[in-house]
C-alpha cells in the first residue's frame, strides 16, 4: 500500500458552531437569520446543534457578511468573538488537556465533529513545529477568511499555559496574500505578538518545539478521559445516520475484514460504483478521502486501546509492512504510532 498525501474530510459545519458565532453578528451589524433567509432557509432549523450546514451555505453566508461589512478581516475579527465552548466538545476537552501536544492530538482526531472543511496537522521543521490548518474550498475569499478565523481561535489557547511569561509563538505563516492595508497588517501582527508572514506554502502557527510540552493551568486527566468519551459517543451517533454515515460504517466493517473497495463498499451499500460516486459527491467527499478517514480512526482506536504491536496494527489496516503504516501514520498527524500510543496511554487516569 503506498504513502498517500493528508487526506481532507469534505464535510459542512455542524450548526451548533454556527449558532455560536451568531451571537457575535449583531456587533458586527449582522443578523444570522436575515442572512439565512435570503438564501431561503428556514432559521429554526439550526436549533438542533446536530444539524450539518453545508459547505455552499457558509461560502454564500459570508459574501453577504462582506458585502455588509466590508471588513477585510471579517474572519479574523469574528475569531475574536468566540469562546472554546463554540467548537463543542473540542472546546471543553481543551481545557482539561495536558499541554499542547495533547490538543493538537485532540483536533486531529476529534475536528471532524465540528467541521469537515480543514484539516489539522502537526509539521516539523529543524528547531521548529508547527500547528498547520488547511481548508479544503475552491473559494479564495472563503479559504482566506477560514483560515484567518481558525489560526486567531487557535492562538486563544495560549491563555492556558501555566507559565504565561513563555514566548509563545515563534511567527504566524498565511499562504495568502497579506491584507491590503498597513493598519490591518499591523492588526494582525499586534494579535498573534510576533511576526505574520504571508504567501507561504502553508498555514500555521510556528513555534519552539519545547511549547508543545508546556503545562496547561486547567489540565485534568479524570475530565479528560470523560469528554474523550462523550466525543466517541457523539461520534456513534452520527454514523447511525445519513448516506456518509452509513458509507462511513460499512467501510469500517470492510476494512476490519480486509476487504475495503470502491467496489465491494457499492455492493454492501446496495448501490452502483457510479451510484456510490455520485452520493458521496453530493457528501462533498469521496471513496479515497472516506477510505483515510476511516483507516486513521481504527488506527487511533487500535494505539489508544488494548496492547496490540505497530506491526500487528499495519497488518490489520492492511500493510504488508509496518514502515509504510508508521510514515503513513506520522503524515497524518505528526506523530509516530509509538509516540501517539505513549501520549495517549498516559493520558487515561
Amino acid at each position: 500500500m503506498a504513502d498517500n498525501n493528508p487526506v481532507f474530510s469534505l464535510l459542512p459545519v455542524q450548526a451548533g458552531l454556527l449558532r455560536h458565532l451568531s451571537l457575535s453578528l449583531p456587533d458586527m451589524g449582522l443578523n444570522l437569520d436575515t442572512l439565512l433567509e435570503r438564501e431561503g432557509y428556514d432559521t429554526r432549523i439550526w436549533l438542533d446543534e446536530q444539524q450539518e450546514v453545508p459547505a455552499l451555505l457558509l461560502e454564500k453566508l459570508l459574501d453577504h457578511c462582506l458585502n455588509e461589512t466590508g471588513d477585510e478581516l471579517f474572519g479574523f475579527h469574528l475569531a475574536q468573538r468566540v469562546r472554546p465552548e463554540g467548537f463543542g466538545v473540542v472546546g471543553y476537552i481543551r481545557q482539561a488537556c495536558r499541554n499542547l501536544q495533547d490538543f493538537i492530538l485532540v483536533c486531529i482526531r476529534y475536528e471532524h465533529l465540528i467541521s469537515g472543511f480543514g484539516k489539522t496537522r502537526l509539521l516539523k521543521e529543524p528547531g521548529l513545529c508547527v500547528w498547520s490548518w488547511s481548508a479544503h474550498t475552491l473559494n479564495p475569499t472563503f479559504e482566506r477568511h477560514a483560515t484567518e478565523f481558525i489560526l486567531a481561535a487557535l492562538n486563544t489557547t495560549r491563555s492556558l499555559l501555566k507559565d504565561p511569561q513563555f514566548t509563545w509563538l515563534s511567527e504566524v505563516r498565511f499562504t495568502h496574500s497579506a491584507p491590503q492595508t498597513m493598519a490591518a497588517r499591523k492588526e494582525v501582527e499586534a494579535h498573534f505578538g510576533c511576526r505574520v508572514r504571508y504567501n507561504q506554502k502553508h498555514n500555521g502557527l510556528v513555534m519552539p518545539p519545547e511549547t508543545l510540552t508546556v503545562p496547561f493551568n486547567s489540565a485534568d486527566p479524570g475530565l479528560m478521559h470523560s469528554l474523550e468519551q462523550h466525543a466517541q459517543s457523539i461520534e456513534a451517533s452520527r454514523i447511525e445516520k445519513g448516506f456518509y454515515y452509513r458509507a462511513y460504517q460499512m467501510t469500517r466493517e470492510l476494512i476490519i475484514s480486509r476487504q475495503a473497495s470502491k467496489q465491494n463498499l457499492a455492493s454492501a451499500l446496495g448501490i452502483s460504483s457510479r451510484h456510490l460516486h455520485r452520493q458521496l459527491s453530493k457528501e462533498k467527499i469521496n471513496y479515497r478521502a472516506l477510505y483515510e478517514q476511516v483507516m486513521l480512526t481504527l488506527a487511533i482506536e487500535y494505539l489508544s486501546t488494548g496492547d496490540r504491536t505497530i506491526e500487528t496494527i499495519a497488518m490489520a489496516l492492511g500493510y504488508t509492512e509496518s514502515q509504510s503504516f508508521i510514515r503513513w501514520f506520522k503524515k497524518q498527524t505528526g506523530q509516530t504510532p509509538s509516540r501517539y500510543r505513549e501520549i495517549s496511554l498516559s493520558r487515561k487516569p
